[in-house]
């Protein structure tokens, strides 16, 4: 298993990677089954609100000649995998546009300003609320 995290200190966003992957060797030479699933979830929050989760299932069989050239192409495969599924991500995440992340965003009240939560309770509808519960 892979795991990799970066949190975005700065109020931008933060991510996660995780790939889990499966050997299956045979009793004797032949073809190891490989499986793998690797996830992404990102969040961006920079200026809207924005997620992302994917993940994707492989799987495979591989040569075992030798251990040597076994273990060289396992290796090679999950790098194969894992960059593919990257730059779909990166391909995918590039082609969209701002508009799309503007549907996505929530916009702003008929006041184009952002409400101040902690003044909620000086409007009327605020008292209302209060008044209520």
């Amino acid at each position: 298993a892979v795991v990799s995290t970066q949190s975005g200190h700065y109020g931008r966003g933060n991510g996660k990677w995780k790939s889990k992957w499966d050997v299956k060797f045979p009793t004797a030479g032949g073809y190891a089954k490989v499986e793998g699933t690797m996830s992404a979830q990102v969040h961006y929050y920079e200026d809207g609100n924005v997620q992302l989760l994917s993940n994707k299932n492989v799987e495979e069989s591989i040569q075992l000649s030798s251990p040597n050239e076994g273990a060289t192409n396992l290796v090679e495969y999950i790098k194969k995998s894992e960059t593919e599924y990257q730059l779909a991500i990166n391909e995918n995440y590039n082609s969209m546009s701002n508009n799309t992340f503007k549907a996505l965003r929530r916009n702003l009240p008929i006041t184009q300003s952002l409400i101040d939560w902690h003044k909620l309770h000086g409007f009327q509808v605020g008292k209302d609320i209060m008044n209520k519960s």
